[in-house]
């Protein structure tokens, strides 16, 4: 058996961290968050299939960040 030790990362897009930038404390939050629940934040984020979508997303990501 061999374990992954290496950290794992979430390649964030920059219009997601341009808005959680906005408000330091959401970058707080969302930086402590596990892996999982950042990766789904970011696919939350960027399945959105039309563009106006990805903007009402954005729009409320810091809301549901600071929620948890």
């Amino acid at each position: 058996l061999t374990y992954d030790d290496k950290p794992r990362e979430v390649e964030v897009p920059k219009d997601m961290l341009d808005q959680m930038g906005k408000d330091p404390k959401v970058l707080e939050v969302f930086n402590k968050l596990a892996y999982s629940h950042k990766k789904e934040y970011v696919r939350w984020i960027t399945e959105a299939k039309k563009p106006e979508t990805r903007v009402a997303r954005l729009e409320k990501l810091n809301e549901k960040i600071l929620e948890k």
